[in-house]
């Protein structure tokens, strides 16, 4: 396996995994995350990039400089596919078309998803305030309007991609969840699985409930796990973090903390009787310390507010609680 190391940060800026693939870690400045992957793959029918980073100029000096590493140009990138629309993900994919990158790849559903945020990101964010409001927290001011959104720079796919759709080597996975119409990839020549967010390690990806018609995101993901792992992977390629071997190990360690995360809803919805999303978050310990939901920072208070809605809205759909609506805020009870 052979390994680039960057000038301009601590952590290797390529590498060979072998198979035709290789990594490119694309800078994410300032965030604690600080890349993400972008999986670079020599196919018959062309070079494809799947995932393409933020909108930035270290990003783009990045991606040349990952595929320079590999022996290419960014005139022969054929296409970039894009496994969800979060502006890390999908942001340079408008500076790739402007520079000649022929195809841009994704769901269907995944466009949507794109157009709704990034058409005008500051209605988008009022919207999700609004929800998260009607389920018992506010931030004063808001979301920071727009927050990422000049990141990324909207642009319609060439082609969107449906599941089980064969690009090259690659066979499409519609795996929602994390989003509605996010991809992972079965790579038929190494037996990898490119994964996205849907599957990371150590990290859990975020499932939340931002708006009022998302319907249950959670039974949505723990479904597009157990799909995950009965395909299985010879090795998992994800977007975060770096590449670990054994899928089935991960899944379930996922499905035990959603488990886990249900459980605790549940004695918080229990204990506190009818109460809103945000009343039952305020009993649900958070992060990997188990933070009190009172010590979290207020942007962090509505992404822990939308995670407890995922579950809720889950277990609803399950029949074990009931939603109705006092005064304006959604109210949750457990079912006796």
């Amino acid at each position: 396996m052979l390994v680039v190391m960057s000038t301009a940060t601590d952590f290797p800026a390529t590498t060979s995994i072998g198979d035709g693939i290789t990594q490119i870690r694309l800078p994410m400045t300032g965030n604690p995350m600080r890349y993400i992957n972008g999986y670079l793959l020599e196919d018959e029918s062309g070079l494809i990039l799947v995932d393409c980073g933020w909108k930035s100029d270290d990003v783009l000096a990045a991606l040349h400089a990952g595929l320079a590493s590999a022996g290419y140009t960014l005139a022969d990138l054929t296409g970039a596919i894009i496994t969800h629309a979060h502006f890390d993900h999908y942001g340079l994919a408008g500076t790739l078309r402007a520079l000649g990158v022929r195809d841009l790849l994704m769901h269907p559903i995944e466009w949507e998803f794109a157009r709704a945020h990034f058409s005008d990101p500051v209605e988008n964010d009022r919207l999700a305030d609004a929800w998260i409001a009607r389920n018992g927290f506010s931030i004063e001011g808001g979301m920071d309007a727009g927050m990422g959104h000049h990141r990324a720079d909207l642009i319609a796919p060439t082609r969107t991609i449906a599941d089980r759709e064969r690009i090259g080597r690659l066979e499409a996975l519609h795996t929602p969840g994390h989003t509605p119409g996010h991809l992972c990839f079965r790579d038929t020549r190494s037996g990898k699985m490119l994964t996205g967010d849907h599957i990371l390690d150590p990290v859990t990806p975020h499932v939340g409930v931002w708006f009022p018609d998302r319907g249950n995101p959670l039974g949505e993901y723990i479904a597009s796990l157990e799909t995950c792992k009965a395909i299985g992977a010879s090795g998992v390629l994800p977007a975060h973090g770096e590449p670990f071997p054994d899928l089935a190990r991960r899944v379930d360690e996922l499905l035990a903390h959603e488990r886990a995360r249900e459980a605790q809803v549940l004695v918080a919805l229990r204990h506190a009787g009818a109460s809103s999303g945000a009343t039952v978050a305020g009993g649900v310990p958070w992060t990997r310390r188990h933070r009190h939901f009172d010590d979290l920072p207020e942007m962090h208070k509505q992404f822990a507010v939308a995670e407890t809605l995922a579950h809720l809205e889950y277990l609803r759909a399950e029949g074990t609680v009931t939603r109705d609506e006092a005064d304006g805020v959604l109210l949750y009870a457990a079912r006796v």
